[in-house]
């Protein structure tokens, strides 16, 4: 049946209404979260200037042990079992189950609380769901001839614009993660809704990409062959990685009336390593950057790539909620930058040409986002080379991460409900 002209014109101006509406929420909430967050650590480095050098590494012990604190105390007051992830987004676009609404901005919270304590986790997973679930809310809320899985779709895109400044992988990202398949009617409202939360974030300079440029300005032939090897490196990676915090989640999942002890002992280990190793706590943007530019000893790179899996696996596994993409990016760009080190002493200079691909490989075998990963990429970088040097260490990644545990960490278990 032929679609009526009224309808077309009708259904046109509602997709730009609905892209622009939840693209501009999406920009403030996810700049609130990040301020929110970022005003969280900038009162723990004044509290550890106050206290001064020979007290100052028992701030981060005292947030981390308040928040598992504060954590355990919202999910008992909201009766939440367990916090919702991106898992969740995905799986309300896939079956009759809808989001819940109220699971979802307690997840939020929690989140923030654990970012804001400086927990060895990341803030972008949290922001996908929370994006998914206020287009959800819309959804519920005001009733149009949109499927829920659109609007859900915009909220993706929008977090994701929003949070770290990249609109064209964001729009990638909800089809192919949360979609799972390019839809011709979804695609307008998802792309308006991305650039819309993109373009309001810079204006009010909130959220925004990690700068990443000019780390990768040439790619020769040489170097194929060094990615070809090291990606089976990287797929290793991220199959502990997933394979560990699966297991852990697992295990606390199965203790009875979840009890606050596991939270309280994964947020005392965390104050006694990063006491030791404070660059393993927090986002880590800033030891990435060193990564990249290789100003760490091997030693020290080891030690943080270590430390980073251990606390992130134990504060996620027991419900310091956050999110596992940065960690990702974190041991990727470090394996990466110990394979770059490798290579070095045998002649071949990599630069930061390993970092990126370890990035690139390791967080995208963890969320099953190939293409959009290398789009974020690129975007990071604004270099065409770092995009090449991505897609390679990325497909051949991702096949054998695939092969060996799942599509991604989120698709590990239809049956059961990750973090």
């Amino acid at each position: 049946m032929a679609v009526r002209p009224n309808n077309i014109v009708f259904d046109s101006i509602l997709y730009v209404v609905v892209g622009v509406t939840i693209g501009s929420v999406m920009a403030f909430a996810a700049g609130s979260f990040l301020w929110a967050a970022d005003s969280f650590n900038t009162f723990s480095d004044n509290a550890e200037t106050l206290m001064g050098r020979r007290w100052s590494g028992l701030v981060p012990a005292l947030f981390l042990i308040v928040a598992a604190g504060l954590i355990v105390i919202l999910r008992r007051t909201l009766g939440i079992k367990r916090f919702h992830s991106p898992r969740e987004t995905i799986a309300a676009v896939h079956s009759d189950k809808p989001l819940d609404i109220k699971g979802g901005l307690g997840s939020t919270l929690a989140a923030l609380i654990a970012v804001g304590g400086g927990a060895p986790v990341g803030q972008y997973g949290p922001l996908v769901h929370f994006g998914g679930t206020i287009g959800a809310a819309v959804a519920k809320a005001v009733k149009t001839r949109i499927p829920g899985e659109t609007w859900i779709g915009c909220g993706v895109a929008g977090a994701i614009a929003a949070g770290f400044g990249v609109p064209l992988a964001a729009i990638v990202f909800s089809h192919e993660v949360v979609l799972r398949r390019f839809s011709i009617s979804a695609i307008a409202p998802i792309s308006i809704c991305a650039i819309t939360a993109a373009m309001l974030s810079d204006q009010f300079q909130v959220g925004g990409r990690p700068y990443f440029d000019g780390l990768v300005h040439s790619l020769t032939i040489e170097f194929i062959p060094l990615l070809i090897v090291s990606a089976p490196v990287f797929a290793i990676t991220a199959v502990l990685f997933m394979t560990l915090l699966g297991k852990l989640t697992d295990k606390v999942d199965q203790l009875p009336n979840l009890p606050a002890w596991p939270l309280i002992l994964a947020a005392l280990l965390c104050a006694f390593v990063g006491f030791w190793v404070p660059g393993a706590l927090g986002l880590g943007i800033d030891v990435v950057r060193d990564f990249l530019s290789n100003s760490l000893p091997v030693v020290a790179v080891l030690i943080l790539i270590v430390t980073k899996l251990v606390l992130t696996v134990a504060c996620v596994g027991t419900g310091i909620h956050g999110g596992i993409y940065l960690p990702s990016l974190f041991m990727g760009a470090g394996v990466g930058c110990l394979l770059g080190k490798a290579a070095a002493t045998l002649g071949i200079a990599s630069g930061a040409g390993l970092s990126i691909a370890g990035m690139a490989a390791v967080s995208a075998a963890v969320f099953g986002a190939p293409i959009s990963t290398v789009l974020i990429i690129f975007e990071f970088t604004r270099s065409y080379e770092a995009a090449l040097v991505s897609i390679v260490a990325v497909t051949i990644c991702t096949l054998i991460s695939h092969q060996l545990y799942a599509p991604s960490f989120f698709d590990r278990d239809a049956g059961k409900t990750a973090r």
